[in-house]
């Protein structure tokens, strides 16, 4: 059971990033991706630099 919740777990990850990807492309505010997407300011910052 471990290995299946790591890997669902990693899988929602990363569609966290790529919902966070697609707000930052539309020009939404990053302190409301993160707030939505549950990461922190400096993660979506990340993202949107391209540093993830």
């Amino acid at each position: 059971m471990q290995i299946t919740t790591s890997w669902h777990e990693k899988g929602r990850e990363e569609g966290k990033k790529e919902t966070a990807k697609a707000a930052l492309e539309k020009g939404l505010p990053v302190d409301l991706i993160a707030e939505v997407t549950g990461f922190t300011r400096k993660a979506v910052l990340e993202l949107k630099n391209g540093q993830n």
